[in-house]
């Protein structure tokens, strides 16, 4: 992770996936899946323990959301993963991570972001 990322990181509580971002890391991701197939994917993600110290607190399947939540000493954090269908076998994931507190995240909700999907790869493969 760059300095400049931890700098901005001070003031800066959220990180999000889009289409054009400024990091290349953090694009949005496509899949040859559907929709439901690619949230049992991340809920085998979350039951096999290859994301630790994340929870999932929410899903809704009609909306293809879900929101994990990872507590540390001195920080909470929450992060909303939304799945696109596109077609009926091919899907798109979009996440933001925010960092509940007074200060920045130091560039952890960057950091988060790839290691999802880091985790989301040993079930899937992106296009």
């Amino acid at each position: 992770m760059s300095t400049l990322r931890i700098i901005t990181g001070v003031w800066r509580k959220h990180e999000e996936t889009s289409e054009n971002p400024k990091m290349p890391e953090l694009k949005t991701r496509y899949y040859q899946k559907s929709r439901e197939a690619m949230i049992n994917s991340i809920k085998t993600v979350m039951q096999t323990n290859k994301l630790p110290g994340w929870t999932l607190v929410n899903e809704d399947v009609g909306r293809g959301e879900i929101m994990l939540e990872k507590k540390q000493a001195a920080a909470e954090y929450a992060m909303v993963i939304t799945i696109y269908k596109l077609t009926p076998m091919r899907s798109a994931i979009d996440v933001y991570c925010v960092k509940e507190g007074f200060l920045g995240d130091f560039g952890n909700s960057y950091r988060y972001i790839g290691e999802f999907f880091k985790a989301l790869h040993t079930e899937v493969t992106a296009e």
